[in-house]
């Protein structure tokens, strides 16, 4: 299934307009938050997953997973990137 037809249940549109309204530039139905929201979505499972691999001793994949969490925050936190 190709992301740009990924449908949302229910209770995810809820919780979007309920962040919608504690986010003055969030807008639930625009392409660009939902990426926005994707992008952080990974963002946190790329920690959780960061995580584990500690506590399992992977060192070149926390490593490797830190610098890509690193990258999209970066992103996410510049003057040109949307919201």
């Amino acid at each position: 299934m190709a992301l740009e037809v990924i449908e949302l249940s229910d209770k995810h549109r809820h919780l979007l307009k309920r962040l919608a309204e504690l986010i003055p530039d969030l807008d639930s139905d625009a392409p660009e938050s939902l990426q926005r929201i994707f992008g952080l979505g990974l963002i946190a499972l790329t920690l959780q997953i960061t995580n584990k691999a500690k506590a399992q001793q992977q060192d070149d994949l926390v490593t490797e997973l830190g610098e890509l969490a690193r990258e999209m925050i970066e992103a996410e936190d510049s003057p040109d990137s949307p919201g």
